[in-house]
Formats: structure tokens, C-alpha cells, sequence
């Protein structure tokens, strides 16, 4: 007996019917003989429902007393899916974090999972009971509650899933799969049945939100299946897996989809005096967990020099708090902020290595007049900053630049 573990997101639980809907696809899973495990996020909205409400108290609450409030969003999903499992004649067991042992760093707000111990969940599927296990959570080693961030649910799943060795991860969302391009955006992009760790791994760093780029690197790295699929429709989805199988085309196009990123927010410090002191500020930053990217340091006239890079808006205050602590000790240093930015993006093996590829993609947002602010790239994606107007522009370009369409 096959043990699969299904990670259902806020759409898939949004409300009592859904959840009702869930309990009859986790019955079809364990009628063709498998034991299952469900990660369940909180209802769709909840979790902006509870934050709104910390933040009617405090504009910036407390981080450790926030991932107490937030992480009772879950606990409510899986008691109700396990009521009606229950209610259906089924053995169902809902578990929080603490319970499962689901073991976090101390990074309240974004924290990562370190180890989760299985000896309950292997108890509780000896007696062939499904597991609902509340993603999102943790616990760090003083036994306080963490969250993993926004789509930690993602990484919940997979992680339980590696832990138990499970057949596959499955990830039930509001769509049927992973798309050449976000299709409420481009209506006529294409479905891909399969795509490997590597490049999704950069589509989730680049802003697809199919899944969270931590549950692809943790995937990744204990070589587990992975498939998207739509809690609405029946379909096989997307699988995500390490390697190529024999269904997978090798001679793929150079470009697999296209990605974007609004939630961006670009920092520049100015006159900055020496590259130690650049050495530090990035440092700090890291030292608290902020992740920074596109990141491009230029040295002026003056000697100076300018750092720039866009962090997630998220992540605003928190980094301001940071760098105006230690630039009070550093005169003449200035930020500057823009949040009219967006990263537009594209993914495909070997991209760097085909000249053609990296002048399609400049000349599609040429020929729009689409301004670019920063670029950064690798083997497998070139991304770009640009202006956030010009964001939708762009991607139906490059969309058809490469030839992504459906009908192509």
C-alpha cells in the first residue's frame, strides 16, 4: 500500500462544500488502496483576516505572537475535513504541527524546517487512519509556534512526504497543472505535462505561485515526484520530477514559460564609501533571513558606489528597520524606493547557451518600448526589472515571441 501525501490550498478549502468536495477526492485516493496524508492550508482569506486583525492592534505586530494568531487558521481546515471524513464512515485524525513534530529554526514569520519526526504519523497510518496534518506551521526548539511564510503549506507536504518516503507529493490548487505562462493572463497558454526540479525550481523563485520555491528546493534535493493538479477538475496534471523520463521531450523549446513577479520592491543605497561597507549591509540583512535578488553594485565617478537590488514588499519595513540602523553610523548614505516595479521573467534549459534566445528576448520588449531597469541571468532564465504598467505588455510579448501559444 502506496503512501501519498496531498497538500490541498486555501481555494481547495474555501469553504464548507469544497471542503466536502476534498473529503470525496481523499476517498477515491484511499479506495484505490492508498494511505493517504492531506496538508491543508487555512481557508482562502483567513489568513488575511487574522493579519488584518493583529494589524488594527499594532501596524507591526510582535513576529512571534503573529505565527500564534495565523497558524489557528489551519487548525480550523483540518478539523473540519476530518469531520467530514468521520461523518462519512472513515478514520480520520487531524494533527497541528507540535503534534506531528514538525521542527523549525526560530524565524518567526518565514522560518524553515529543520527535521519532522514520523513516529506519530506512522502510528496513526498502522491504524489506517488518514492523516490531516495543518501546513503553514512548525515548531522551533523551545517549542514555540512558527510559520513558514506565505505558501509554506507547499513545503509542509513535500517535507512530510520525504519524511515518510511517500510515492508522490500531490498538489491540489485552482488550476490543472503548471502553464507556459499565467493563463488569467494569457488565455491561450499552454499546459506542460512535464517540467524538471531545475527549472521550476527558477519558475517559483520568479514568481509562479503554483508552488513555493523552498518546497521545490526540498523536493529537489530528496528526488520526490512532485504533481500539480486542480482540486476542481479531474486531469493529470503537471509532474515535476528530477529528470527526464521517456514521456519527457529532451529537445524541448529553448524557452518552457514565462514568469512575473508583482510584488517587487527595488532598494538603492547611494554613496556608499567603501565595498566593506556594502559587505556589511548585505550581511545584516541576511543575518535576519530577508532574501535579496537581482542584486548589481556600480562603482561611480566619485568612487562611490551604488547598490541596488528588489526584495519581496513584504519584506519593507523589516529591511528599512535594518539598513537605517546601521547607515545613522554611516553619513551620506541615502535609499531610494520604488515600488513601481514588477520582474518579468523567462525559463528554459540551456537559455545562456543560445545566443538567439537572449535577442528574441530583448527585441520582443524593445519593440513594445518597455524600459529595462535590471537584468540578471543564469543557464536556465533571464529576468529583467521593469516598470510595472508595462508588466502585462510584456508578457503577452514574450509569450508569443517564443511562440508559446496554444494554437502555435
Amino acid at each position: 500500500m502506496a503512501v501519498i501525501v496531498q497538500k490541498y490550498g486555501g481555494t481547495s478549502v474555501g469553504s464548507l462544500n469544497r471542503i466536502e468536495a476534498v473529503a470525496e477526492n481523499i476517498i477515491q485516493t484511499r479506495q484505490q488502496g492508498h494511505q493517504v496524508v492531506a496538508v491543508l492550508s487555512a481557508m482562502s482569506g483567513e489568513t488575511n483576516r487574522l493579519l488584518s486583525l493583529a494589524q488594527s492592534l499594532d501596524k507591526h505586530p510582535a513576529s512571534r505572537e503573529l505565527d500564534v494568531l495565523l497558524a489557528t487558521g489551519e487548525q480550523v481546515s483540518i478539523a473540519l475535513l476530518a469531520i467530514a471524513l468521520i461523518q462519512r464512515g472513515y478514520s480520520a485524525i487531524s494533527l497541528l504541527a507540535h503534534q506531528v513534530g514538525i521542527v523549525t529554526d526560530n524565524h518567526f514569520g518565514r522560518a524553515h524546517i529543520k527535521h519532522i519526526k514520523t513516529k506519530r504519523l506512522a502510528q496513526a497510518l498502522e491504524q489506517e487512519q488518514i492523516v490531516l496534518v495543518a501546513g503553514f506551521q512548525g515548531v522551533d526548539h523551545e517549542n514555540n509556534i512558527t510559520t513558514l511564510g506565505r505558501g509554506g503549506s507547499d513545503t509542509s507536504a513535500v517535507a512530510i512526504a520525504a519524511a515518510l518516503q511517500a510515492n508522490e507529493c500531490q498538489i491540489f490548487t485552482d488550476v490543472d497543472g503548471i502553464y507556459s505562462a499565467d493563463p488569467r493572463i494569457v488565455p491561450q497558454a499552454k499546459r506542460l505535462d512535464h517540467i524538471r526540479f531545475d527549472e521550476m525550481l527558477v519558475m517559483a523563485n520568479l514568481g509562479a505561485k503554483v508552488l513555493q520555491n523552498r518546497a521545490v528546493e526540498y523536493a529537489m534535493r530528496h528526488n520526490l515526484t512532485i504533481r500539480v493538479l486542480s482540486s476542481f477538475n479531474q486531469g493529470v496534471g503537471t509532474q515535476v520530477t528530477n529528470h527526464y523520463s521517456e514521456e519527457m521531450p529532451q529537445n524541448q523549446l529553448p524557452v518552457s514559460s514565462i514568469t512575473h513577479q508583482q510584488q517587487e520592491l527595488l532598494l538603492t543605497l547611494n554613496n556608499i564609501r567603501s565595498h566593506q561597507l556594502t559587505a556589511e549591509y548585505i550581511q545584516a540583512l541576511a543575518d535576519k533571513g530577508i532574501e535579496l535578488d537581482m542584486l548589481n553594485q556600480t562603482v561611480m565617478a566619485d568612487e562611490s558606489i551604488t547598490l541596488s537590488f528588489t526584495i519581496h514588499q513584504d519584506s519593507e519595513q523589516q529591511v528599512l528597520k535594518i539598513l537605517q540602523n546601521d547607515i545613522s553610523n554611516n553619513a551620506g548614505v541615502t535609499i531610494k524606493l520604488d515600488h513601481n516595479v514588477a520582474k518579468l521573467s523567462v525559463v528554459g534549459a540551456g537559455i545562456k547557451s543560445k545566443t538567439e534566445t537572449i535577442g528574441q528576448f530583448f527585441k520582443a520588449l524593445s519593440d513594445e518600448k518597455i524600459e529595462i531597469m535590471l537584468i540578471s541571468s543564469s543557464e536556465i532564465h533571464i529576468s529583467v526589472i521593469i516598470n510595472k504598467q508595462d508588466l502585462i505588455k510584456g508578457v503577452h510579448a514574450l509569450h508569443s515571441a517564443f511562440n508559446l501559444n496554444l494554437s502555435a
